[in-house]
């Protein structure tokens, strides 16, 4: 096996169809299979089997899948190190990022480091708070940059803290919000966490949703035509939206802060990549 099985494994175990693996890979079906043939003859196994949900790895196979996945892991680190040799600031920097990091934030903080840097290149990977942790601890990616609570016992900094605030297009009025119509979005379990929490403390009944859409940008959208109201964190408000704002608060009045983190593992930050954009985050971007 070589780099080019290692590759063929990962794509296949993630898509799980070998018409797409062949797209992905810009080879034909035929060439594809020929190869999985070729892998299973060498090894003496049956790799795989085609199933309702498509291809599913057999036993043998799936460590077949964990050993392409490591050694590919190993072979970028090689080469980050041999390119670190040369003092260049180049290759692929592996980024896990929340939704609505990624959704607000990412394009600009992506722009800027590009521009000291021009030689990175990226690979994102959005998502969950707990995919993207794993993520990072399995070193799938480099670095994550998630949101809220979580358990990280390794290198993490904190780069931005927003409120979570009830937005609506006419006045709140807090002793009558639990009679008004909400519009909820799917998001992170810990942010709807905090929510209910903040709820269960303030109101004796359930909130009157009145609509549950995608994602908290399509929330605004239906606040913004008056359709109800959303409690969001800042992050999806613009400085010039015309919206009525009212932040979150704890029982002793404090605000309820949504906390923006970037995590990484202490064997990466050897890494030219990792170091400049971590350094990039900490010095010039930590307000994100």
């Amino acid at each position: 096996m070589d780099e080019k099985d290692w590759t063929t494994l990962q794509l296949l175990a993630q898509e799980k169809n070998i018409t797409k693996t062949a797209e992905r890979m810009f080879i034909s079906q035929p060439s594809l299979t020929y190869r999985l043939q070729q892998i299973e003859k060498e090894f003496g196994i049956t790799l795989l089997y085609r199933g309702r949900r498509g291809v599913e790895f057999t036993e043998q196979g799936a460590i077949l899948v964990e050993y392409a996945k490591e050694m590919l892991f190993k072979l970028s680190n090689i080469k980050e190190e041999l390119r670190n040799m040369e003092g260049k600031i180049q290759g692929t920097l592996r980024l896990g990022v929340a939704r609505g990091v990624a959704l607000y934030k990412l394009p600009d903080i992506l722009r800027q480091f590009l521009d000291l840097y021009p030689l990175v290149d990226f690979t994102v990977k959005t998502g969950l708070n707990l995919d993207l942790i794993t993520s990072v601890f399995k070193q799938e990616v480099q670095i994550g940059i998630v949101r809220g609570e979580h358990h990280w016992s390794e290198e993490k900094e904190i780069i931005d803290q927003e409120t979570i605030c009830i937005i609506s297009k006419s006045p709140i009025d807090l002793d009558s919000l639990a009679n008004k119509p909400r519009i909820t979005y799917n998001t992170d379990p810990a942010l709807i966490m905090v929510i209910d929490s903040w709820w269960k403390n303030n109101y004796s009944k359930p909130p009157l949703v009145s609509m549950d859409v995608d994602t908290m940008e399509i929330a605004k959208r239906m606040v913004q035509s008056g359709l109800g109201y959303a409690i969001v964190p800042s992050i999806v408000m613009d400085k010039e939206e015309e919206l009525e704002q009212i932040p979150l608060r704890d029982s002793a009045g404090e605000l309820i802060l949504w906390t923006t983190w970037m995590l990484y593992r202490k064997e990466f930050i050897d890494l030219a990549t990792v170091k400049a954009f971590v350094n990039f985050i900490k010095e010039r971007y930590r307000a994100i």
